[in-house]
């Protein structure tokens, strides 16, 4: 598949009143055409900010793109003009935002935030971009879209609004979306509908999708390759196939051994991950989960932070792994 975006060596740092806070430090990762690819990592690890500074939607201040590439259809959108970004964000890369009643304009009509878009990105007449908004709210589940179009954010539900969103990220036909947690604020069945919802449009469009997400379920129905990030950083890197069954970081062991299994006793209980994750403002030495990680030898704080890869297409940072022993099992 023909590369789409390329991220490269990407450093978003923060400045603030208690020092430098490195939220993504020196990240790399790719997507082609059509692929479906996952950021993967607890809360705080800087999943969310690098899909922020894909689009150069980071606040400045305090956040700051020190460093790296963008590339994106061949042109580093790091080097784009604001008003050149302007054209890029919703016609080519769209984005589904976590919180729906924060990002939709509490202001405005639902029709208004669909019409605008299409109006600026692909020169619609107001009448044109409402009749495809109307067109839009159906297709993505929304009753009584005619009557519907006219309402406000607050009159809809979690789901409702989420379903707002997809629409709006569609809207323009984007080459690739970015999907940050679309299904945190609804329930297990309203989440797989949305999910469907956005695998249908991907599909159809043959758009790009990044999914950045916690729920390693979701990760293993619809990526086809997974990024896992800890600490501003990216540990392990392969297919959800090689992350899944042969994880090759103590970090992705420990998420995969954190989530439910069908086939054990209800009564085992969940193993977790000791610790806490590092300060971001100032991280440890080496890799930054060697003081949570009980596989950890001294070459983890002081040997070289990098990834390796450790069969065809499957890379890590851990220097256990690198040696070829891997100690950790999650069956």
């Amino acid at each position: 598949m023909a590369g789409l975006l390329e991220v490269r060596n990407l450093k978003t740092y923060f400045y603030t009143q208690d020092g430098v806070v490195k939220a993504v430090d020196d990240v790399s990762f790719n997507v082609s055409e059509g692929e479906t690819i996952a950021l993967v990592g607890e809360s705080g690890c800087g999943k969310s900010v690098s899909a922020l500074s894909v689009l150069r939607l980071i606040q400045e201040p305090p956040g700051k793109i020190l460093a790296g590439e963008i590339l994106f259809g061949g042109k580093d959108l790091l080097k784009l003009s604001r008003q050149e970004m302007q054209k890029v964000r919703g016609a080519e890369i769209a984005m589904i935002f976590q919180e729906p009643l924060t990002s939709l304009n509490p202001v405005l009509t639902i029709g208004r935030q669909l019409t605008e878009t299409m109006e600026l990105h692909l020169g619609m007449t107001e009448e044109q971009a409402k009749q495809e908004a109307i067109k839009l709210l159906e297709s993505v589940g929304i009753p009584h879209a005619e009557r519907r179009i006219r309402d406000y954010p607050h009159h809809f539900s979690g789901g409702m609004r989420q379903r707002v969103m997809i629409a709006m990220a569609i809207s323009c036909a984007p080459k690739l979306i970015i999907a940050d947690e679309p299904t945190t604020a609804v329930d297990v069945t309203v989440q797989a509908q949305l999910l469907e919802l956005i695998r249908k449009f991907t599909a159809e469009l043959n758009s790009s999708l990044i999914m950045i997400t916690h729920n390693l379920g979701v990760v293993a129905r619809y990526a086809r390759r997974v990024y896992v990030m800890y600490a501003g950083k990216i540990v392990e890197h392969g297919t959800a196939l090689d992350v899944f069954h042969h994880p090759a970081h103590p970090y992705t062991a420990g998420l995969l051994a954190s989530v439910p299994r069908l086939d054990e006793p209800k009564k085992v209980r969940l193993a977790s991950i000791a610790g806490q994750p590092p300060d971001l403002i100032a991280p440890p030495p080496g890799c930054a989960f060697t003081p949570r990680c009980i596989f950890a030898v001294p070459e983890c704080s002081s040997g070289v932070y990098e990834l390796v890869e450790i069969s065809p297409g499957h890379f890590t940072t851990c220097w256990r792994a690198r040696e070829g022993k891997i100690a950790w099992k999650t069956d």
